[in-house]
């Protein structure tokens, strides 16, 4: 039986990542591979929920943040700012996770790694001889990284600089020296869970493929309340998944605004607190609009005229497989990104939680000074809010070019295609693997632990 080790991007708490690699493994166990994942954070409980295998992991140390609400919108312009979000802000610490992630190698003895924007899995599949999967976005794809692609960046912008706390270890491993932090996405074969006509790369890229959206299959034994059955359907519904996590962008003000700008309309609103929130610390709300922590996601959209959302890249494919258009209200440059191709391609439009000019935040770690750019609170009031949902709902080409994308998804197959992919990379590799912990010189292995 095959084995393979799935690394999510673990240390941020965005759930997309985890989302992604689910649906891969859900699709190697019905195939008959052995599963587990490697992972910190909250959403390990999903993956033993799903029945896979888990080695829980240590996270480096974050700095908390000054309040628990934090900014309304936070602007940086590439993945060089996850490494100091993650914690990898130092070379000790860089090589500390390297070899708790080798010990988990050598105990479950996979064949094959999967990682989703996870930085140090190229470093383990070289130290190891593995063979490496690289669940990608385009993005960060390290032949064309462009986070900020709809306009210049921010010339005020400072990027934390990862050289000097990476290429001295990069080194002593043999890897190449890296310039920014998507050269560390590298591996023999990369999923682009996405669309050609929502984000493009240059064509040709080696390796390089589309699947369409990896999306969980739906839990058969999952409750749908009866309240959605119960749906009027002469009546539009709007579903509403911001989230407690989204600090003003998703805080009680923002419901308190929504019930503002919705509660004497004829909208069927349902929306998501998440578990970070209780409805029971909000005001009651108006009849038409209903206030639920968890709801069955993709089943609601699927009954919706119109999903608000932050620009997560789960809910944005979610979308894309339903054909349903979007107002996404980003409270950051990755969200935002997200958004803009959404609303590139005709299915959603961009509300940002600010208008106001943002304020420098200077920040140091090893590689030296960096600055974020933030609006610390929102000015989004309950009349635009209420404007731009109408006039969305009002006009049927946003409909129209969402049903446009979900009919080009339709032409990828998901988790089934790229695990067609993962099997064709390993019988090609089969008559080379070597078992990867046994090709670890025994100077290696003291190094990285001591």
């Amino acid at each position: 039986m095959p084995k393979a080790l799935l690394l999510p991007s673990y240390l941020g708490g965005g759930f997309g990542h985890i989302g992604r690699c689910l649906a891969l493994a859900a699709e190697l166990k019905k195939r008959g591979w052995e599963t587990a994942f490697a992972l910190a954070g909250h959403h390990t409980l999903h993956v033993v929920r799903a029945g896979h295998q888990l080695f829980c992991l240590r996270r480096p140390y974050q700095p908390r943040p000054e309040t628990d609400e934090g900014p309304a919108f936070t602007v940086f312009s590439d993945m060089n700012y996850q490494l100091v979000r993650d914690g990898l802000w130092h070379w000790w610490i860089i090589r500390a996770c390297v070899a708790e992630q080798l010990k988990v190698i050598r105990r479950f003895q996979p064949d094959l790694l999967i990682a989703d924007t996870w930085p140090l899995a190229s470093i383990l599949a070289h130290l190891t001889g593995l063979p490496l999967v690289q669940i990608i976005k385009a993005v960060v794809h390290s032949a064309s990284p462009n986070l900020i692609w709809w306009q210049a960046p921010p010339a005020e912008l400072v990027s934390p600089d990862p050289t000097p706390v990476f290429n001295h270890l990069l080194e002593s491993w043999s890897l190449p020296p890296i310039k920014r932090a998507e050269d560390l996405l590298t591996g023999d074969l990369y999923l682009v869970p996405s669309l050609p006509d929502l984000e493009p790369l240059p064509p040709g890229l080696p390796n390089t493929h589309y699947v369409g959206p990896l999306i969980r299959p739906r839990d058969s034994a999952e409750t749908i309340p009866d309240w959605l059955a119960e749906l009027d359907s002469s009546r539009p519904v709007v579903y509403v998944t911001i989230g407690g996590g989204a600090g003003p962008v998703g805080g009680p003000q923002f419901y308190k605004m929504l019930m503002e700008a919705l509660g004497d309309t004829n909208l069927q609103v349902v929306a998501s607190t998440s578990a970070k929130l209780s409805p029971e610390v909000l005001p009651p709300p108006p009849p038409n609009i209903r206030l639920e922590r968890w709801v069955p996601g993709p089943a609601v959209i699927d009954r919706s005229d119109l999903v608000i959302f932050h620009g997560g890249y789960g809910t944005t494919m979610e979308l894309v497989q339903a054909g349903v258009p979007g107002l996404i209200i980003p409270f950051h440059s990755e969200q935002e990104s997200n958004a803009r191709r959404l609303e590139a391609a005709g299915a959603a439009r961009v509300l940002l939680p600010s208008q106001q000019e943002p304020d420098v935040v200077w920040h140091r770690w090893l590689g030296g000074d960096f600055c974020t750019l933030v609006n610390p609170e929102s000015d989004l009031t309950p009349t635009c809010l209420r404007t731009v949902i109408l006039e969305m709902l009002a006009d049927e080409g946003y409909r129209t070019a969402a049903k446009h994308l979900q009919v080009a998804s339709q032409h990828y197959q998901g988790a089934p295609q790229a695990v067609d992919l993962i099997e064709q990379l390993i019988e090609s590799k089969l008559p080379k693997l070597e078992h990867g912990w046994d090709r670890l010189h025994w100077w290696q292995k003291l190094s990285l632990f001591w």
